[in-house]
């Protein structure tokens, strides 16, 4: 029970500081740190609900998955299409960081 609720806390920090960064609608870039904790939702959000995740190593996975992706990106500023989504590439990179960061489990 205790797991299901740091899940649930750490989604819904993440969903409130991406909204609070977001704040502005047309804003069509993010920060780094911005970028960070979306890879880290979106890695949270998919690997929830994937079957026979060990959910007591899940977050470490995540940030472990979020920052292998960030290393492939230089500089401060990223494209964003909106709040909710990453780019094409992001999600490229994310996706390829979690494969390798769950496949040490």
């Amino acid at each position: 029970m205790r797991k299901s609720r740091t899940v649930f806390v750490v989604a819904m920090v993440g969903s409130v500081v991406s909204f609070l960064a977001g704040a502005s609608a047309e804003a069509d870039t993010i920060s780094r740190d911005t970028l960070s904790r979306k890879m880290l939702d979106f890695c949270v959000f998919t690997q929830y609900k994937a079957e026979g995740i060990e959910r007591r190593t899940m977050i470490d996975r995540c940030g472990c998955a979020a920052k292998q992706a960030m290393a492939g990106f230089e500089g401060d500023s990223f494209d964003s299409p909106s709040r909710s989504k990453l780019t094409g590439d992001q999600e490229k990179a994310i996706r390829g960081a979690i494969a390798g960061c769950f496949a040490k489990q």
